[in-house]
């Protein structure tokens, strides 16, 4: 630790600050997984009640893996700025140890109403000539199961030594544990990588099994990466409206900033690349996604995406003034929103189809939304109780403290 910082005080999370939030959490969480459970069960609304959990389900699969991303890139790339806002990032990707739990419903539709999600499921392959050709031996259910079971039990493995050994940390302030945590995080990048790509084919390509695109992962990755940095932006930001985090200032929010500029950029680039290449090669195969999005009432959504998530993101992003000030936070909860209109364009036109845009239907996505945050959120508390607010035995903490753009 260097002589010229002193080292602070390790800051521990007071329960009574997270109480009335854990309540509020409960119930939010206890109401939206009702009435999602409702939608699933009554035979008018079984078909949307499971397009709207898969969608609830994969937005927040996206934060809890963009965030183990931000964390193995940390360790992977021996950054020196994140180190105070580290633990917050640990904190939510604790999380995916319990997610698979959400899967369940979606399993549950896979083994009893395999037509509703996924129609290669039941498909004939004699008259389906894409799978009876290459795509018969990815999409078949032992390699389904098992590729579940892959991306659970390695994401959540990766999450859960990365968080025990910074944990471990703070108690013997080993630099073993830096060296171990690099280890695992170099290796947990390409997981990261592999685990949303094959979700992303598994669970939202495969709607549509006969859809082709080969930039469908990074496409994925670049909203991801994105909107768990704003994620970790508005934590963070709360826990300091708590008195927390005291070690964290304007330049860490700069840097947290220009992290959100560069994901709006590439994902602007990345979903500009897709739709280029697509409608330029103009195969039935590929353009048959984008011609149910910009038909109907899905135009109006598609374009508010493509305006509402680069163009006006780009501009604010670029002033250094906004990302030092409290403003960041609202362009955070932008990004996220985004992100939610993103996801809700790739997988609920799969449900309605011809029929276009419906608003009953975005109503009806709230439920498994608040159903699925609040517990999530009522978890991530109970994290926060569990160790310091950030790492204070890091060898790396002095660098941060003093960070400067």
């Amino acid at each position: 630790m260097s002589h010229h910082v002193k080292a602070p005080a390790a800051e521990k999370f007071d329960p009574k600050d997270g109480q009335f939030a854990q309540k509020v959490c409960l119930g939010l969480g206890a109401i939206g997984l009702i009435v999602s459970a409702v939608l699933l069960l009554l035979p008018q609304t079984k078909d949307m009640g499971a397009h709207v959990w898969l969608f609830a389900f994969f937005y927040f699969f996206t934060l809890l893996v963009g965030c183990l991303f931000w964390t193995c890139l940390h360790h992977a790339t021996d950054s020196e700025w994140s180190v105070v806002v580290r633990r917050q990032l640990e904190n939510l990707t604790g999380l995916l140890t319990k997610y698979w739990v959400f899967f369940i419903p979606i399993a549950l539709l896979c083994v009893f109403r395999a037509d509703t999600l996924y129609h290669w499921m039941v498909a004939d392959p004699h008259k389906d000539s894409l799978l009876a050709g290459t795509k018969g031996s990815y999409l078949n259910m032992p390699f389904f199961w098992a590729r579940v079971g892959l991306i659970f039990g390695f994401l959540a493995l990766i999450a859960y030594v990365l968080r025990k050994l910074s944990m471990a940390q703070d108690f013997d302030g080993s630099a073993k544990h830096t060296f171990s945590m690099r280890k695992y995080a170099i290796a947990g990048i390409p997981v990261v990588a592999l685990g949303l790509t094959f979700a992303g084919i598994d669970w939202l390509k495969a709607l549509n099994h006969h859809w082709f695109s080969t930039m469908w992962g990074v496409y994925l990755f670049a909203g991801a990466a994105g909107a768990s940095m704003a994620l970790l932006v508005l934590v963070v930001s709360w826990l300091k409206s708590k008195g927390y985090l005291k070690p964290v200032t304007e330049e860490h929010y700069h840097l947290m900033g220009k992290f959100l500029l560069a994901f709006t950029i590439f994902w602007a680039y990345i979903g500009y690349s897709q739709y280029m290449l697509i409608t330029y090669a103009n195969i039935e195969e590929e353009t048959i996604y984008f011609r149910v999005r910009t038909t109907g009432g899905w135009y109006w959504v598609s374009t508010f995406l493509v305006f509402g998530r680069f163009f006006f993101m780009f501009v604010p992003l670029l002033f250094q003034g906004l990302k030092k000030s409290s403003k960041i936070n609202f362009c955070a909860a932008w990004i996220l929103f985004m992100q939610f209109v993103d996801l809700f364009l790739i997988i609920i036109p799969e449900f309605t189809k011809s029929d276009g845009f419906d608003p009953v239907v975005l109503v009806a996505s709230i439920f498994p939304i608040i159903g699925i945050g609040g517990v999530l959120g009522y978890f991530f508390l109970k994290n926060l109780k569990q160790g310091p607010l950030f790492p204070t035995k890091d060898p790396r903490l002095a660098e941060s403290l003093k960070f400067t753009n």
